[in-house]
């Protein structure tokens, strides 16, 4: 433990708090937001042109990631950039449709944008507060949170603005965004020394630098680009619903408050044996759960029953994928120090590339499958299935030769 880390760490539960925010914005954007607009009568091109600009920020966050290691300490910008993306997100919601569509389009993109900002703080709170012992455990309790606090956002906001009114979904966005942040004052974190924001950006440079360049750091860099336990299939189980003969209530309880559930209880079960074995083994594992689950459904009979065990199977593996994932993560920058947040967004956004380009070869699989005797939803599958394999012996390789020659160095 560092000198700037306290002697009593922080409980690892009071990090999935405080990450709630941060699904609660996901879920609104992926889930509500776009039923807001079928509503209102937006075309569907409309909709997806919505939904893939909220993902921009992402994308991008880690060029402006460095501003929550800059100034105020982390658990402030924390609790700034929740309430303040809550208010966004909220506001949205009261914007009147379709007349005010640019509007509601804006505040949505800068709403996730913003609370999407706080997931970087809380990543470099936790690589500067807590020991690498317990960070399996904090991994499981993040993504469960994240998990979960998508499924709160996606049904109770939409349920409100339906069923109640759109001021009242509005206060609940704000609750759930502004609420949880607060966790953050129980977390004992030093303050930040005064130095010129110049010498700050070559301090952190440096740090990133260090951090990439070592073994584990580049390593861990192919891990995060890697297809393996990507999990890419959660964006197109829903899309495939119709394929297996299933109805739109199916598929609201599968993909939504059951799916969340469940995906946030692997998470969490697997934080817990994160911090007893090797997590970038545990990583692999979770790759090869995936193409296993996936060759399962595709060379199973299409029908409805398939879909819903498939699914269900599926989504518990992904929380197993995403708290490996983040265990990884938190692993390789280590005590982070000054560029903590940088060094979180960065690597996290190398997963989110990943989760990019597998499911748009996901999408390929289907479109071609016929010309491997497959079904569109067995090629769909089985495309999943093989990126992760091939990935998983990859990597495997890459580990067995990289850090078992490094040992033997050691040895000699």
């Amino acid at each position: 433990m560092d000198a700037t880390q306290p002697r009593k760490p922080p409980r690892p539960w009071l990090f999935g708090l405080t990450a709630i925010p941060f699904g609660i914005s996901g879920g609104y954007t992926a889930v509500a937001m776009p039923y807001l607009l079928r509503e209102a009568g937006a075309p569907m091109t409309t909709i997806a042109a919505v939904g893939a600009a909220t993902l921009i920020p992402a994308a991008w966050q880690f060029l402006y990631a460095p501003l929550v290691d800059l100034g105020i300490r982390r658990r402030a910008w924390l609790m700034l950039l929740a309430g303040g993306g809550g208010v966004l997100l909220a506001a949205s919601l009261l914007m009147p449709l379709p007349h005010a569509l640019k509007w509601f389009e804006a505040l949505c993109v800068l709403g996730q944008g913003v609370v999407g900002l706080s997931s970087s703080a809380n990543g470099g709170l936790i690589a500067t507060t807590l020991p690498q012992e317990t960070r399996g455990r904090v991994s499981g309790w993040i993504n469960a949170a994240n998990l979960g606090g998508s499924a709160l956002g996606g049904g109770l906001i939409l349920y409100l603005a339906v069923s109640v009114s759109r001021t009242a979904a509005a206060l609940m966005m704000l609750a759930l965004c502004m609420l949880p942040a607060l966790a953050a004052l129980a977390v004992h974190e030093m303050p930040r020394a005064a130095v010129r924001i110049g010498a700050h950006f070559k301090a952190m440079f440096r740090e990133t630098w260090r951090t990439a360049r070592s073994r584990s750091g580049w390593t861990g860099i192919l891990f995060c680009l890697s297809p393996v336990g990507t999990a890419a299939m959660l964006n197109l189980f829903a899309a495939l619903a119709p394929n297996y003969q299933v109805g739109g209530g199916t598929v609201e309880m599968i993909n939504g408050y059951w799916g969340g559930l469940v995906t946030a209880a692997g998470a969490l079960a697997t934080g817990f044996v994160l911090d007893r074995i090797n997590r970038r083994y545990a990583y692999l594992a979770a790759g090869m759960l995936t193409a296993v689950v996936g060759m399962c459904m595709a060379l199973a009979p299409v029908d409805p029953r398939v879909y819903v065990i498939g699914s269900l199977a599926y989504l518990l593996v992904a929380g197993v994928c995403y708290a490996a994932f983040s265990a990884v993560v938190f692993e390789i920058i280590g005590h982070a120090g000054e560029s903590a947040s940088t060094q979180y967004t960065l690597f996290t956004a190398a997963g989110n590339q990943a989760i990019a380009y597998v499911t748009w070869m996901d999408g390929q699989g289907y479109a071609h499958a016929g010309e491997f005797g497959l079904g569109p939803s067995a090629g769909m599958l089985m495309t999943d299935a093989v990126a992760n394999l091939v990935g998983v012996a990859v990597l495997a390789l890459l580990l067995r030769v990289v850090f078992k020659r490094d040992a033997r160095r050691a040895r000699a």
